[in-house]
């Protein structure tokens, strides 16, 4: 639970208590139970201090970095509004419009970190949590249908929007007052005008000059529209009760997608599973090796050190050396040589303020968060203050040699199952990622809806949402030196592409249910197949060699998408208002702008791949 859950420090007390428990506790009930009484006091006792000094003496708070995310995050979705309204009216540029898509992914990113760090430690965020809950996910959704709004643009730009959408002018200006009132609330400040409703009507006179497949186009742009509409209303309500502007009782929040089943997360359980090696290890050798350095008190150090370790794989064990040692060595000098000098509790407060101190300011980055715990750890468990203070090298000496024996347990049991260098962690995500999308991809080809692989889709379907944040937070840890420095600085790019291509194919995933006309699907039967099958052997490549780039392939799958898209035009063209419903029209021209954009995703992913050397990701080396 501490791999993925909020409440991770929660779920490390409860860890680490039960190993204090069993094994001080031993077989005596009693003397178990006072065990626990005790440790629930001395943890009290630490949560209030520390309570104390973050309230009144050093208060921290993630809100001011959730604000500035938040702010950036808005300016960005209404810069990129703007440009994709130009680029409707064949004046804007693309890349500018890629650019500000990357930023908005990595704000949604960040917004939801900080979010969730503020809730914690921000009483105002905390006491409006929904609010910023559904701003969270109003944002979110905007960012996507954004996307697929941009994606339909071929067919629109050649139109007469003007006439055809006689709002679109007001709908624009609109969206545009409602971007600066939501930066100016969340700036407690009022904003400049309320929102007005927007119907964005579709002139049936104008439309009745339009073809088939072009009516479907701009029916389902205009469906885009009202979404967005819709969205930045809901961000408008969230951020008027964020200001104080409002109560948000009446407000309508973003509807939540159900979860689906419970799933396994094959992180969590291989954090699991090494933390259980390590402990039965742990206490084999303490039961089987006479005179063990620290006897249980090494099973109880390998516990809490181990799950905050392996649970951040990232990290690599050896890199956790130099702080033991430098905590080792500081806190015995001060043990030795110092604190036999004290003869008051202020110049032990003293001594370990500064001591304190001087650790967190040595680790004192985000990034070496887990070194200065472990030094922090070391200085409390040297120095052993007790009414009755006795001193010892011995203890000291102790201590070090389980350390030393720590160390080669824990990056032991890392390599179990796979290796944890971040290029093999790397390959082994890229490899899931394709074949669940291959999974997912094929059992849509083949229908679907079968209730026996409900829960078996729905683990991919996690798998394919959750591996680019993963793949993420491996891409900070590759070694440019190893790797290459081109190669490495494509790999924020190469994430992005996943996490387009993971969109895509959500949207394939939801267009496979809705209602198609029998006839279209029985003519276009064939092309769709076809499609299918040349993505599909495209996943199983990538996922045994992500650097997969055949010409060939590359331009039979253009064919094949060309081919489609021809096709399913002139079906439609050629069968009309009256064989096909609206509904029905909506529908194929969504599941072709589904198969068009995962092409487009599933290419653009491979040319950011092409840009890798990845010879030496294969490469054996001793680390």
């Amino acid at each position: 639970m501490m791999a993925g859950s909020r409440h991770q420090y929660f779920w490390f007390l409860g860890g680490f208590a039960s190993l204090i428990v069993a094994v001080d506790g031993g077989l005596e009930s009693e003397h178990a139970f006072a065990t626990a009484m005790t440790r629930l006091q001395q943890t009290g006792l630490g949560i209030g201090v520390y309570s104390l000094v973050s309230l009144l003496l050093w208060p921290n708070s993630s809100r001011g970095g959730l604000h500035a995310t938040v702010l950036s995050q808005i300016a960005t979705q209404q810069k990129i509004f703007d440009a994709a309204l130009q680029l409707l009216a064949g004046a804007g540029d693309r890349a500018v419009v890629k650019s500000l898509h990357l930023n908005e992914v990595a704000g949604n990113t960040r917004l939801a970190t900080l979010l969730d760090a503020a809730i914690t430690d921000s009483d105002d965020v905390r006491a409006l949590e929904k609010e910023w809950r559904d701003f969270q996910r109003a944002s979110g959704q905007l960012a996507e249908t954004m996307q697929r709004w941009r994606e339909n643009f071929n067919e629109l730009q050649s139109l007469p929007l003007q006439q055809l959408l006689p709002e679109l002018d007001a709908f624009a200006l609109e969206l545009d007052h409602r971007f600066t009132g939501i930066s100016c609330m969340l700036e407690h400040k009022a904003a400049p005008q309320p929102c007005t409703d927007i119907t964005l009507a579709i002139d049936p006179s104008a439309a009745q000059a339009l073809p088939p497949f072009n009516h479907v186009a701009l029916l389902v742009a205009q469906r885009h529209m009202l979404r967005i509409e819709e969205l930045t209303r809901a961000l408008f309500n969230s951020s008027s009760s964020i200001g104080g502007f409002s109560d948000s009782s009446g407000s309508t929040a973003p509807a939540v997608s159900n979860p689906g089943p419970w799933v396994p997360d094959p992180e969590r359980l291989q954090a699991a599973g090494q933390i259980m090696v390590a402990l039965w290890l742990a206490f084999l050798a303490v039961i089987y090796i006479a005179d063990f350095p620290g006897g249980f008190g090494f099973f109880s150090m390998v516990g809490p050190i181990g799950m905050q370790v392996l649970t951040k794989p990232q990290s690599p064990v050896r890199a956790l050396a130099a702080p033991m040692a430098t905590g080792v060595i500081f806190a015995a000098v001060l043990y030795i040589f110092v604190m036999p000098k004290l003869s008051s509790f202020t110049g032990l407060g003293l001594m370990i303020f500064l001591a304190t101190f001087l650790i967190c300011y040595r680790y004192s980055s985000p990034q070496k968060g887990l070194s200065r715990a472990i030094g922090l750890a070391m200085f409390v468990v040297i120095i052993s203050v007790s009414n009755q203070q006795s001193y010892s090298f011995l203890s000291v000496a102790t201590t070090a040699l389980m350390l030393s024996f720590l160390l080669p347990l824990l990056a032991l049991v890392a390599y179990i199952p796979y290796s944890p260098r971040p290029e093999r962690a790397l390959l082994r995500l890229l490899t899931r990622y394709f074949r669940s999308a291959n999974f997912l991809l094929s059992h849509a080809a083949k229908g679907g809806g079968k209730t026996s692989v409900s829960r078996r889709e729905n683990f991919h379907r996690r798998e394919l949402a959750s591996l680019p944040a993963k793949l993420d937070s491996w891409v900070t840890h590759v070694d440019p030196a190893v790797l290459g420095a081109d190669s490495v600085r494509q790999l924020p790019a190469l994430v992005d592409s996943l996490q387009a291509l993971t969109n895509r194919l959500q949207e394939i995933l939801e267009a496979q249910w809705l209602p198609q006309s029998p006839g279209l699907v029985t003519a276009l039967h064939d092309d769709m197949q076809a499609w299918h099958q040349r993505v599909i052997n495209a996943f199983q490549h990538l996922s045994a060699d992500p650097s997969y780039k055949q010409a060939q392939w590359r331009a039979r799958l253009d064919e094949r998408m060309a081919q489609l898209d021809t096709n399913i035009k002139v079906q439609v063209n050629d069968a009309g208002e009256n064989s096909l419903s609206s509904a029905e029209q909506e529908n194929i021209y969504r599941l072709l702008s589904a198969y068009r954009s995962t092409s487009l995703a599933l290419l653009d992913f491979v040319d950011v791949a092409a840009n890798v050397d990845w010879a030496p990701w294969h490469e054996e080396r001793f680390v």
